[in-house]
């Protein structure tokens, strides 16, 4: 039988550098990000879901709560980002922002397969995780992508 695919969508703002990057994503800048998850499966043929792959505010949830809720008006810094970890400890301030120091560098590429990674025990049938930086630029981590 055919599988269906559904996708769910959400939106956040957020800040971040490119440490040695060779052009100007090595300056602190922010985006609109954009993060499509997409869920491949059978119609479920019973229960409050019937005839969906997943219920979409089952999807929602856990965008919202696990990417949107993390990342949204924050700061997103390499842990080894040492000059951009050591202007923000020179402000007086710096306890009320919200800095996101993550293991990965803050790619639209590494955020992809970091989200995928921390939804697909949350979301059954998880097929892929898209990261928009822009309008036009776009990540996309499926599932095989570990293989």
């Amino acid at each position: 039988m055919r599988k269906f695919s559904v996708s769910k969508e959400i939106e956040f703002d957020a800040g971040h550098r490119v440490p040695d990057h060779a052009s100007k994503c090595r300056n602190p800048h922010g985006h609109r990000y954009k993060v499509r998850a997409h869920v491949v499966g059978d119609l479920q043929t019973e229960g409050s879901s019937t005839g969906m792959v997943i219920d979409f505010g089952d999807i929602k949830k856990q965008l919202t709560e696990k990417v949107h809720d993390v990342f949204d008006h924050g700061f997103i810094v390499h842990e080894e980002d040492y000059s951009m970890l050591r202007a923000f400890a020179s402000s007086d301030e710096v306890d009320s922002w919200k800095i996101i120091v993550v293991q990965w560098v803050p790619t639209a590429e590494n955020m992809a397969k970091w989200i995928y990674e921390v939804l697909t025990p949350l979301i059954p049938g998880l097929w892929a995780i898209e990261v928009y930086e822009t309008p036009t630029s776009i990540a996309f981590y499926p599932a095989d992508a570990e293989q």
